[in-house]
């Protein structure tokens, strides 16, 4: 035995899981979003007709609309680690791409709540990444579907912003040097799982991307939150929507 190879495989885990009975068969979508705000969820559910798969951490859902190509993951938690973790079992299934949709924090004065930011990146403030890519200080997003949901927002005349993100494992220690310094280089916003997924998905070969609107704002180094977030949980739904139109 290689002594560098893992002791479990996602392979291994969903073999399991089928043989006790605890994932039926069903169809692999080609798509998966991860959906990390329950606001989002609850707006998918109560608009979509859905099928429900059994067998994963959290929720999992066919969007019929989309014949099943086009599912959501939802309702497992916070952190990169959960959704690597999770990213890589759908990769074993054999899905083709996957994405993350959620709110985010804004680095940004331009960037107010509700905004829509879509990241060509992340930085990697998380600790998942080095166990699946080589040491570097980012990881990126699909090029190409970075241009699709650009192409598919901007002709909609929605209003965005693209550019680099950065992941962190802590919010409590996101220290006020490291926001102004990030601020000062153009990344747009902070979140807690990007560079995990996307990792995960550099390393298994598949695109994927992530798109966020802000929630809370960084910028200058004070954090502010505003009082109402039903803009940003509006816009949510809407980049939602725009980007499975894009993916179709």
């Amino acid at each position: 035995m290689n002594p560098d190879d893992p002791i479990l495989t996602p392979e291994e885990l969903l073999s399991y899981r089928q043989t006790t009975g605890a994932l039926k068969d069903f169809p692999t979508p080609e798509t998966v979003i991860f959906v990390l705000q329950k606001s989002l969820a609850r707006y998918i559910l109560r608009r979509s007709f859905v099928k429900k798969v059994r067998g994963f951490l959290g929720e999992f859902y066919l969007l019929r609309k989309f014949g099943g190509r086009i599912a959501v993951s939802t309702g497992f938690g916070i952190g990169a680690p959960v959704v690597a973790g999770l990213a890589d079992e759908f990769a074993a299934l054999g899905t083709r791409q996957m994405g993350l949709i959620g709110l985010a924090g804004g680095l940004q004065d331009s960037l107010t709540t509700g905004d829509m930011v879509l990241s060509t990146g992340a930085i990697r403030g998380e600790g998942v990444t080095r166990h699946y890519l080589p040491p570097g200080g980012y990881v990126e997003s699909s090029p190409v579907l970075v241009r699709r949901i650009e192409s598919h927002l901007a002709k909609r005349s929605i209003k965005f912003s693209s550019g680099m993100t950065w992941t962190t494992d802590a919010p409590f220690r996101e220290l006020r040097r490291d926001v102004l310094a990030y601020q000062a280089d153009g990344v747009l916003a902070v979140d807690m799982e990007a560079a995990g997924m996307l990792g995960v998905a550099k390393s298994r070969g598949l695109p994927a991307f992530a798109a966020f609107a802000v929630a809370d704002q960084l910028s200058g180094g004070v954090w502010r939150m505003s009082a109402d977030l039903r803009q940003a949980q509006s816009n949510l739904a809407l980049l939602f929507d725009s980007v499975c139109e894009a993916l179709e």
